[in-house]
């Protein structure tokens, strides 16, 4: 197995309706034509096109961007779980989640004005929606968490990690509430494929967070990311396996060079937008 650290996919190389490869560019901004008989994209998500996500910030859907210009069918990419609460920061990069758990324990919601504002308890998708009506009304980019009422035993002995990453940004959970916003979490949606992770284009694979295998609907259901890595990632690795014992099409290097040709020229009407 080769593996290509710093190496970004750019697009993927087609003749027809035929994945034979893609086309990456290094940490140098060098592109290389890398053939391949079977292609799998494992992607990510969309996170890193949201402000507030609990993705990397490199995660801003290539992957689908690359499928929507080689007409491969993408499905519910609307499908996109927020998670109502995350540490509001301005450090850059990913945001930290802060678990349903904390307020399952009983830690309150409060707007601008300290009072409760909803069901602490509600579903993501409801309680979201009701600390954004909130957000509006203060004109403020977050809410207050109130875990104080949880006494200090509880959130040093429960919620540690939480306690610890918040005291990183001079929040004292247990004395100080915790400034709170709605992230980007998981995204449900993506690349269409069938039961062997196969996309609509021939050869092509799609697996983990950049496929829309069907085991989520339009909010997830915990851990089912884990059956959707692990799963699928195996299905299409036996496809592919069992593919290899049928006679292939062979393609030439000539061919593959002719089939490069496209992206080279997408590559260099786009070469500035790409290098960022």
């Amino acid at each position: 197995v080769t593996i290509r650290d710093f190496t970004t996919m750019v697009d993927i190389v087609t003749d027809g309706n035929r994945c034979l490869g893609i086309i990456a560019r290094d940490s140098q901004g060098r592109y290389r034509a890398i053939q391949a008989d079977e292609t799998i994209l494992a992607s990510g998500g969309v996170g890193g096109l949201y402000d507030h996500s609990t993705n990397f910030p490199h995660l801003t859907g290539d992957a689908l961007a690359i499928a929507m210009r080689h007409g491969v069918e993408l499905e519910h990419i609307d499908y996109v779980q927020i998670h109502p609460t995350s540490l509001y920061s301005k450090k850059p990069g990913r945001s930290f989640l802060i678990s349903e758990s904390v307020r399952g324990e009983g830690a309150k919601l409060r707007g601008k004005d300290g009072q409760r504002f909803a069901n602490e308890v509600l579903p993501r998708d409801l309680m979201t929606a009701e600390i954004r009506k909130q957000m509006k009304k203060d004109d403020r980019p977050f809410v207050w968490l109130d875990m104080t009422v949880l006494g200090e035993d509880v959130i040093k002995h429960h919620f540690p990690h939480i306690y610890e990453r918040c005291l990183e940004d001079g929040i004292d959970a247990t004395k100080d509430w915790v400034p709170v916003t709605p992230a980007q979490h998981y995204f449900m949606g993506g690349i269409h494929v069938d039961k062997y992770s196969q996309t609509t284009m021939d050869h092509l694979y799609a697996v983990g967070e950049t496929s829309c295998n069907g085991v989520h609907g339009r909010n997830r259901l915990a851990s089912n990311s884990l059956l959707e890595s692990l799963v699928f990632g195996k299905r299409a690795a036996q496809h592919i396996v069992e593919t290899e014992k049928q006679p292939q099409q062979v393609v030439s290097a000539a061919d593959f060079a002719q089939a490069c040709a496209p992206s080279e020229a997408f590559i260099g009407s786009h070469e500035d937008t790409l290098a960022e």
